[in-house]
């Protein structure tokens, strides 16, 4: 359920797409940055950028009004940490992380009273025309609100079960991936990523308003 509401893609929308298992095609652009070439980092940021903001929006809402700051902000993160990325994991895979814990960074830091409920509407979550031609607008209203009242649950999880649960969930990397970038064992990842489900399915289940309302989510 998490991974259907959280990271649900329309049947228009298309998948991140990550490199094969070993192989980091990005890797001889980075070590162009790694000596400071500053058009290797520009070449970067423009190709990560796509998958960096939609990391991003997936975190905070797709219309979130500072999506755009905290994706600068995480591009930004991604190079000052380029000097220390020693290929863990691939680069496209470094970039995600960057922008999630950026992303979840900036949830945390909200003051409650600016938290509002808001349409998943851009592209990225858009459903495709003959599917929203019939789409009744208070079935979408309550999938938007299922939608950030999981987002909102991420707060309350510790940074690396919220970061394991998002990598996996919604970026869709398998488990070994989210260990490499994590740079943590297989098991340590695997036991945060159970942790996490566990811990919102409680809180969920503890909340009988929670229960019903994202009781049958499509």
């Amino acid at each position: 359920m998490l991974k259907l509401i959280i990271g649900q893609r329309s049947r228009g929308a298309a998948a991140t797409k990550w490199s094969p298992r070993g192989v980091d095609d990005l890797a001889p652009l980075v070590q162009r940055c790694q000596r400071s070439e500053r058009d290797a980092i520009r070449t970067l940021v423009v190709t990560l950028g796509p998958t960096m903001l939609q990391m991003v929006r997936r975190v905070l809402g797709p219309a979130d009004p500072d999506a755009e700051d905290v994706y600068q902000e995480a591009v930004i993160g991604l190079v000052k940490a380029l000097p220390g990325f020693r290929s863990e994991c691939s680069t496209r895979h470094f970039g995600c992380r960057i922008a999630t814990l950026t992303a979840l960074k900036a949830r945390r830091q909200r003051r409650p009273e600016r938290e509002v409920a808001l349409p998943d509407t851009d592209g990225d979550d858009a459903v495709d025309d003959e599917s929203a031609a019939g789409a009744d607008e208070r079935d979408w209203a309550l999938v938007a609100r299922r939608r950030d009242i999981l987002r909102r649950l991420l707060d309350e999880l510790p940074d690396a079960q919220a970061e394991a649960l998002v990598l996996h969930c919604v970026a869709g990397m398998t488990l070994e991936e989210v260990a490499a970038v994590a740079r943590a064992p297989v098991e340590t990842a695997r036991s945060r990523l159970r942790m996490a489900k566990t811990a919102l399915r409680e809180r969920i289940a503890r909340d009988p308003a929670l229960s019903d309302l994202l009781e049958d989510a499509p």
